[in-house]
This record gives C-alpha cells, sequence and structure tokens, in this order.
C-alpha cells in the first residue's frame, strides 16, 4: 500500500459495462478529486488515467507487485492507485 503521505485509490473497471468505480478506504479521502463512478477510463481524471495505464503494463495474475509511487495492480479489473495528499 502507499505511504502515510499518499491516499490509496481502488479503481474497478467493470469488465462488461467498462463503467469505472473510483473509491477510497482513506478516511482522509472522503471529499477527495476523482471519486465516483465514470462511464469509461477516458472520463476519469487524468491522473488516474497515467496511472492505470501504467498499471495495465502489469501480469494481472496475483501475487502482483506494486510500482512505487503509481500503485498496485491487484487482478484483472482492479487496481489500487496513489496520490500524494
Amino acid at each position: 500500500m502507499g505511504t502515510t503521505d499518499t491516499i490509496t485509490y481502488r479503481v474497478t473497471i467493470h469488465p462488461t459495462t467498462n463503467k469505472v468505480n473510483v473509491m477510497s478506504f482513506d478516511l482522509d479521502a472522503i471529499d477527495a478529486t476523482g471519486l465516483g463512478v465514470y462511464d469509461t477510463i477516458n472520463e476519469t481524471p487524468e491522473w488516474i488515467k497515467e496511472r492505470i495505464a501504467t498499471l495495465m503494463l502489469v501480469d494481472p495474475t496475483p501475487p502482483t507487485e506494486p510500482i512505487e509511487g503509481v500503485g498496485h495492480r491487484i487482478d484483472k479489473t482492479t487496481y489500487w492507485i496513489y496520490a500524494d495528499r
């Protein structure tokens, strides 16, 4: 997971509809930008798109390794991405 200087977001891309759900388990991120449901990855904020694009290069077969400063691909459709506080 990210460090205490970062907020960790969970991004899930639905396999058939391609809707993107962005949420955070961090209590300090309740009003963070980027949270919510998007119709496609192209509608998400640029910083989310960039991190997801990088993580899509990682093999989705668990166990996966995190990429420092970017995030962690959990499986084929789920990503944890890091953002500075």
